[in-house]
């Protein structure tokens, strides 16, 4: 009988990594005023991403380090496994926006859009295990991030 490996990467993993990498997107810089130096890249906020700070409120924990910015980064290039619309509902879950407003925003049942979200994380549990099936690479960069961010 063969005894199968353990893997370490499944959905619950994936969307948990996903959920840490949106609210250090979250406390990214807001774009400054012009005419000010900064070496911060622009960013335009999403009308999903402002929604959130009003069901949520603007709360800023302050602005993530580097060893955090380059975990969501890694994070984030996940979806790029996926077309548009499947990375903004991936995204917009991991952001925690309500089922409701996701049903109004691509006008398809919370069902088929549970689906979509599902498959799109067995997608990236099944390439993660592919990759890096006991989550060494992922774990190593996740603990140097936090450990960066607590006292």
């Amino acid at each position: 009988m063969k005894i199968l490996p353990t893997l370490y990467w499944n959905e619950k993993i994936v969307m948990g990594y996903l959920i840490q990498a949106a609210s250090i997107h979250r406390r990214q810089p807001e774009p400054r005023v012009a005419g000010y130096h900064t070496l911060w890249p622009p960013m335009l906020r999403d009308d999903w991403e402002r929604l959130y700070d009003i069901i949520h409120g603007p709360f800023r924990m302050g602005p993530p380090m580097p060893a955090e910015v380059t975990y969501s980064e890694r994070v984030m290039e996940w979806l790029g496994l996926f077309d548009r619309s499947r990375q903004q509902i991936i995204w917009m879950r991991a952001n925690r926006i309500p089922w409701k407003i996701l049903v109004d925003e691509f006008d398809r049942s919370k069902v088929s859009l549970w689906r979509d979200l599902s498959e799109s994380l067995s997608v990236i549990k099944y390439h993660l295990n592919r990759i890096d099936p006991k989550g060494d690479d992922f774990k190593a960069l996740r603990s140097r991030a936090w450990s960066v961010s607590t006292p």
